[in-house]
């Protein structure tokens, strides 16, 4: 490389290098840098969701199976392979280029044969995301611009006073860098991210995430003048925007509160990531490639705080603890290396500890450790020597970080007290004054959080470092962007009549409701639809759906009944009932009915095979994994209540063949507020592979979850694409019936909230604007940190000059409906509209305060 030439190092995350529209944008990139006088390294990610399955593959072969059950996880084996290549061969199609991927689908073939694989496999498994990627990416970009690859393996090697486990080190590596030289006559190389070599030259890689820490070696080796990292975020937040929308975006930063914020939750980036940088005073940029505009966040030296302050609240989740007692460990030298010992003995790193005279707790976090039932059997069995030893897992760690934390403990400590009825593990203060970190059960996490934030940052977020808000960064987009009017916009001096005796009150349109089922009707490849009307059981919502021909999903008899008064045809056979903990009774009356009853839990099958016998039943499976917009939303993987497990299978077709027990069909459903169609490639692979066990099976149900898009702008959900993955099952498939059954999909954009200003309280340029209503009847942004749409629609024209919060009239600190948003000076009785409600607005409404929710009202 000249040495009068600068470099940067690009990285882009797996979402960046999905498809054809973000490798456009990295070309353009490349050149704009280029132009700009630089030299480029790019560093990328495997395309999004396949390292998610080369994953599931190894685990899959490495899970313990019976001599009889080898074959079903060959077959499961050969599945996911084909779905690993229809996903690398979907995105070569897309930037029409040919590349040869055989030899990885060889060697994953030769892996599927053995009966488990060691640490080295699973890592050179892994590694085949990011080289199928690369070779797409390098084959793309060498048509537009002169480029050489770089291989990771000859840069990076494991260090060798890693004292971790064997594992840890083959699959979470921390390396060193060795010096490289570019061609002299090519301005830009590109490298795959996340692997590297140990000292043979195997390919270890460096844990998930891996990729931005490759970026920092490089920037290392290269003597880069900065990276930048480009992903789908606009930087480091305060928390986490999608718990709470008020998380504001950090500009500036010094690096050890970076590692901090990184190291205790922080998903933006690696926290290993950092630590080369500093020790090479290297600034990292991080930007949003699908808003590149915006400013992001700058980690550099010269940014660090320099008063006391919480810089960002952070969760960590699927923590273990290891509580020790033991009267020994009381004014005994020796005790605490004996027991330390013990997890260096086994590999394992510990990120919490806090001792007593007769305890000592500590933390375990699955970044740093593979954790499994034989790790902590082993682990437990070490400590007993010396002894007593609880075990919890499915704990959260909630850490504050930011400077001179000692200082502030007056200000967090009334907050916790606030929790005092929950459990709280244990407390931690950092050596260093940068973190403090609570423990506690994980469904608590979040309401921390929150409580922790609205304190601590969102009453101070005018200082330095701070920048917008997530919502007022959404809304940014809205104001820059050519808008496509919405129904509500054409019908404004329709709503303001309603509105001026009607208030509060929703509004549904048809017009709208009919688009959506349109949509959906699509999508060939599905055969039957069912509304889960728990999103908007109206009356006339139900019969419009039935008259267009969608079936209607519930999960209670007040449901069942609130149908079949609406609809006095409605026919049994297009009813689902889908209960989750019901009483028996409400299960024999759905089947008297005739009307289909899904089952997700092998408890009521077993304590009742009188009331199913004779009978045929759907199954809701637990297909392993959640997704979604909120942890609330999330409704599968071990942390839900929702689903059977794979490993009760068997036993239940068993159980059910003794009983008479038709299992007719499969069901499964992730989650709510998707907008990744990959999703359901996941989830109907999932229910395939388990006609192997049920041969009974003619429907399989994919669920709903259909994300709707808050803006206009955004990029919904591709129905095509669903379309073709659902279509290329029901090819393998011909003989069963795909169904779905969406809610908020279909109702959602249909729905508005409708309320008067009661007061205003606005100092300048910025304030609160109070309605008539608030989370009594939209409970969604309290509840979830719902974004919706909020506009003057008296005002639907005026200048947006006035930054303010939107709050309703409940005695509640959380009867918060928006945060900063853009509106114009309005007054008492204007009306504001509410978008997006026409889903889980009224139907999750209450009488809090003893205030009335807000009435419905259906527009034909």
């Amino acid at each position: 490389m000249s040495h009068s030439q600068s470099l940067v190092v690009l990285k882009f995350g797996g979402t960046s290098v999905s498809n054809t529209e973000r490798w456009q944008q990295i070309l353009t990139l490349v050149k704009l840098r280029l132009k700009q006088g630089h030299k480029v390294a790019i560093v990328h990610s495997a395309k999004s969701g396949l390292t998610n399955l080369l994953e599931k593959f190894t685990h899959l072969q490495n899970s313990k199976v019976q001599d009889k059950e080898s074959q079903n996880r060959i077959a499961k084996s050969k599945s996911l392979i084909k779905e690993i290549q229809q996903s690398i061969n979907q995105l070569a199609q897309e930037l029409k280029v040919l590349i040869d991927t055989e030899k990885y689908i060889h060697e994953l073939n030769i892996y599927s044969k053995k009966n488990r694989l060691s640490a080295h496999d699973i890592a050179r498994v892994l590694s085949f995301g990011e080289l199928m990627t690369h070779a797409i990416g390098l084959k793309f970009l060498s048509q537009h611009i002169v480029i050489q690859s770089l291989d990771p393996k000859d840069i990076f090697v494991s260090k060798a006073d890693d004292n971790r486990s064997q594992a840890t080190k083959i699959l979470s590596a921390k390396c060193n860098i060795k010096s490289i030289q570019l061609d002299s006559n090519c301005d830009c190389s590109i490298m795959p991210g996340f692997i590297a070599a140990d000292e043979t030259g195997n390919a270890i890689v460096l844990g998930r995430g891996g990729s931005d820490t490759s970026a920092s070696y490089l920037a290392v080796a290269l003597k880069a003048i900065r990276i930048e990292i480009w992903t789908d975020v606009h930087g480091i937040f305060s928390t986490n925007p999608h718990v709470l929308a008020t998380a504001r975006l950090i500009e500036k930063i010094g690096y050890e509160e970076a590692r901090e914020i990184a190291a205790s939750g922080g998903k933006v980036l690696h926290p290993r990531c950092i630590f080369p940088a500093e020790q090479n005073n290297i600034p990292i940029h991080i930007y949003n490639l699908k808003d590149m505009g915006v400013n992001g966040t700058i980690i550099k030296k010269g940014y660090e705080s320099r008063s006391p302050r919480v810089r960002a609240i952070n969760v960590r989740h699927l923590i273990t603890l290891v509580s020790m007692d033991s009267m020994n460990m009381w004014h005994q030298a020796g005790f605490m290396g004996k027991i330390f010992g013990v997890y260096e003995k086994l590999g394992l790193s510990i990120d919490i500890v806090v001792t007593a005279q007769t305890n000592v707790t500590i933390s375990l976090d699955t970044a740093d450790n593979i954790l499994n039932d034989s790790v902590l059997e082993n682990l437990k069995e070490e400590l007993s020597i010396y002894c007593e030893v609880t075990i919890y897992k499915n704990c959260s760690a909630v850490t504050l970080v930011g400077y001179r934390m000692r200082a502030l403990l007056g200000q967090i400590a009334p907050i916790i007290s606030t929790f005092a009825e929950q459990r709280i593990y244990l407390t931690s203060q950092s050596s260093n004054d940068l973190n403090t970190s609570i423990v506690v059960d994980e469904d608590q996490a979040d309401k921390l959080v929150i409580a922790l934030h609205d304190g601590l940052i969102s009453e101070n977020a005018n200082q330095y470092g701070f920048g917008s808000t997530w919502e007022q960064l959404q809304s940014n987009k809205i104001d820059k962007q050519q808008i496509p009017p919405n129904w509500w916009q054409s019908a404004q001096q329709q709503l303001l009549k309603i509105a001026e005796n009607q208030s509060p009150c929703y509004v549904y349109n048809k017009s709208t409701i009919i688009q959506q089922i349109k949509v959906l009707k699509s999508l060939k490849s599905i055969d039957k639809i069912f509304f889960a009307m728990k999103s908007n059981s109206h009356p006339s919502v139900l019969t419009t759906m039935y008259e267009n021909g969608i079936g209607l999903e519930t999960v209670s008899p007040g449901e069942i009944q609130r149908v079949q008064s609406s609809i006095t045809d409605v026919s049994s056979n297009d009813m689902l009932f889908t209960p989750n903990f019901a009483a028996i009774e409400e299960y024999q009356s759905a089947l008297k009915q005739g009307i289909h009853v899904s089952i997700d839990n092998k408890f009521i099958l077993q304590q009742y095979p009188e009331v199913f016998s004779n009978h045929s039943v759907i199954l809701r499976l637990d297909p392993g994994h959640g997704s979604g917009h909120h942890r609330y939303v999330r409704t599968a993987g071990e942390q839900s209540k929702f689903g059977i497990h794979e490993s009760e299978l068997p036993a239940i077709k068993q159980f059910c063949d003794q009983h008479n027990i038709t299992i007719k069909g499969l069901h499964a459903h992730a989650g709510s507020g998707i907008l990744e169609h990959q999703n359901w490639q996941r989830i109907i692979a999932y229910l395939t592979d388990q006609i192997n066990i049920f041969t009974d099976v003619k429907i399989i149900n994919i669920g709903g979850g259909m994300g709707v898009t808050e803006n206009p702008y955004e990029k919904g959900l591709d129905m095509q694409k669903l379309d073709a993955i659902i279509d290329s099952f029901k090819q393998k498939h011909p003989q069963i019936q795909f169904w779905m059954e969406p809610g908020r999909f279909l109702v959602a954009n249909s729905g508005v909230l409708l309320a008067k200003v009661t007061q205003t309280k606005v100092k300048g340029s910025s304030g609160y604007i109070g309605l008539e209503t608030g989370m009594n009847s939209l409970i969604r942004p309290a509840l979830y940190g719902a974004w919706h749409n909020i506009v003057n629609l008296s005002r639907l024209t005026d200048n947006t000059n006035i930054t303010a919060t939107i709050v309703g009239p409940m005695c509640e600190t959380g009867d918060i409906l928006g945060v900063d948003r853009k509106v114009p000076k309005s007054f008492a009785n204007d009306v504001f509209l509410i978008a997006n409600c026409g889903a889980y607005g009224f139907s999750m409404a209450s009488h809090y305060n003893l205030r009335k929710p807000a009435q419905e009202i259906f527009l034909e």
